[in-house]
């Protein structure tokens, strides 16, 4: 699930099933996988269409999210090694270079930083639930095209890890919250300019 069909798009399930070669029993599968975390509905028999970002389950998995990494950051703060915080700083390195190139694909590294810091602190098995409170809110990243700002992500990011380096675990905490929080910051605003992209 990569957040990568707008809203409204309706979606045929047998020419899903034709163009990859699969069973129709397998895509309706998949189908209702996406109907299970609200992202599509099935409108008639055959097709499904691609419902609006829900703000109800952005607000839940952002707060989620933020129980998770704050914690997650604490721990890390407190057991950081030179060797980790140079993984982290080339990472950054890396999102520098690949964010002026293509901001979508900084999405990706955005996902590795945060796995490498829940493995950091002990706690990489529950990356799966994780990434999918992160789905939905990069789902917003995916569809609004001007909210993603790859300059501003990874100055979050450098802050976080300059706050880890430092020892500082609330420090470090208050920069991932703020990290973390920052779709929902947006949310009034694409309100506005982006009606049919939003849902209560």
């Amino acid at each position: 699930m990569r957040n990568l069909i707008p809203a409204g798009t309706p979606i045929l399930m047998t020419r899903v099933a034709e163009e990859n070669a699969s069973t129709p029993e397998a895509v309706s599968g998949a189908f209702a996988l996406l109907h299970e975390h609200r992202l599509a509905v099935r409108s008639a028999p055959d097709r499904v269409t691609v419902l609006p970002i829900s703000e109800g389950q952005l607000r839940d998995a952002c707060f989620l999210r933020e129980q998770a990494e704050v914690e997650i950051v604490r721990i890390v703060a407190g057991n950081a090694d030179s060797d980790f915080l140079g993984e982290l700083r080339e990472q950054i390195q890396r999102q520098k270079v690949v964010g002026l190139r293509s901001p979508r694909d900084l999405l990706r590294l955005d996902d590795r930083f945060h796995l490498t810091l829940a493995e950091r602190a002990g706690f990489g098995s529950i990356w799966p639930q994780l990434e999918s409170w992160k789905l939905c809110t990069d789902r917003v990243r995916h569809t609004v095209e001007e909210s993603l700002d790859p300059e501003l992500m990874i100055s979050q990011h450098s802050a976080i890890v300059d706050r880890i380096a430092m020892g500082d675990a609330e420090g470090a905490a208050a920069a991932m919250r703020y990290h973390v929080c920052g779709v929902l910051r947006q949310v009034p605003e694409y309100r506005l300019s982006h009606k049919a992209l939003l849902a209560d």
